[in-house]
């Protein structure tokens, strides 16, 4: 139990629920702070949070770091520029499992989403433990990543957009032409906790950097494969207002896409290091 609200874990690796949750002090350091602590615990907190308002979402935001204005996706207008509209409508969907924007040199560290209209069925997301899956490998493999890296590219996510007819080619090819493309290394140390994490996902991790392609596709199908085992992750079914907040650092998710031809939107934040800013 915090001083602000209480918690109730959702899973045994990842996921935990925050209770008695009073929004006339989000504002309040010490509430943030709390919610801060939450995260890092947990990797992904559930706000059952109907009655918040954008300022306060921007609040809680601030408070992690520098809210981006999303490149690709449109945003909620003067004063909530930094909100970003996930549309199902407008064709904006995340049917994959990724780290957000991984293909940056400084990816978003934190990423919030509330739910703000949901379809009769269906449009679950799914959170993986990267920190737990990476604890569960084997040492030799643990041994065997240590000082790999891999190539993430927003080209891959693309070019399936364009198949499916969900951008034009004029769009395509302006993403494609801006080289979203970046080396991470394979696991990362996490800031705060120390903890090691896979970094990877199926979407952007093309292949490792200086392997046979054979050996990379090897590792990462088996890595990929390992880490969606159940036991690392976290499913949410949505209600209206529900806020979910995912440390991007150590988690990958998947927005469920099995409600076509519902609608589903959702107010997102996506939040960066203000120290790599600087940089």
């Amino acid at each position: 139990m915090t001083k602000s609200f209480t918690v109730k874990p959702l899973g045994p690796a990842i996921g935990a629920e925050v209770l008695d949750l009073n929004l006339d002090r989000i504002f309040d350091q010490e509430t943030l702070a709390d919610l801060d602590a939450t995260l890092v615990k947990h990797e992904t907190i559930l706000l059952r949070v109907p009655d918040l308002t954008l300022e306060q979402h921007l609040a809680i935001s601030d408070y992690f770091g520098e809210a981006e204005v999303h490149t690709f996706y449109p945003n909620l207008g003067k004063g909530f520029e930094k909100i970003t509209l996930i549309d199902s409508k407008l064709g904006d969907r995340a049917d994959m499992w990724h780290h957000d924007e991984s293909f940056l040199a400084s990816p978003p560290i934190i990423t919030m989403t509330q739910a703000k209209i949901l379809p009769p069925f269906g449009g679950d997301t799914c959170w993986i433990s990267m920190t737990s899956a990476y604890d569960a490998l084997s040492e030799p493999m643990k041994n065997y990543l240590e000082g790999l890296s891999a190539w993430h590219d927003m080209n891959g996510p693309m070019t399936t957009a364009l198949r499916q007819n969900v951008v034009t080619h004029d769009r395509y090819l302006e993403v494609i032409n801006m080289s979203k493309r970046h080396l991470h290394k394979l696991v990362k140390t996490h800031p705060v906790t120390g903890r090691k994490a896979l970094y990877l996902s199926p979407t952007y991790t093309t292949h490792i950097d200086g392997l046979a392609p054979a050996e990379s596709d090897a590792i990462l199908s088996y890595l990929h494969a390992h880490c969606q085992h159940i036991k690392f992750v976290f499913r949410h079914r949505w209600s209206v207002g529900d806020m979910v907040i995912w440390d991007n650092r150590s988690v990958i998710h998947h927005a469920i896409l099995d409600y076509q031809p519902h609608q589903r939107r959702m107010h997102r934040a996506s939040v960066f290091d203000r120290s790599a800013i600087k940089k």
